[in-house]
């Protein structure tokens, strides 16, 4: 009983790290959309963006020297598609 337990906790640990692992992915994602086309990401990276119906957004991604990369986003009441968003994001991957 108690190894059939243990297993469960393991699984659900093991769950619990990969949706956070793909929400982090998300993220990712979504700040990289934000910058624009490819063509314009590099132009539009740590400037203030207007978003579609209001408010504003700022996306800066930086990559150490050591491989590691940064993911900022500050949004300010940013409507766009149908969704609000209002707040900070950070993500560091790596050194």
């Amino acid at each position: 009983m108690k190894k059939m337990l243990l297993a469960l906790l393991f699984v659900c640990l093991a769950f619990g790290f990969a949706v956070a692992y793909d929400d982090t992915r998300v993220k990712i994602q979504e700040m990289v959309n934000d910058l624009g086309p490819p063509q314009e990401r590099a132009k539009n990276n740590g400037k203030v963006q207007k978003c579609m119906d209001g408010g504003t957004k700022k996306i800066t991604i930086t990559k150490s020297k050591g491989g590691g990369s940064s993911y900022v986003g500050v949004y300010k009441n940013c409507i766009e598609y149908g969704s609000q968003r209002d707040g900070n994001v950070s993500i560091t991957l790596g050194k």
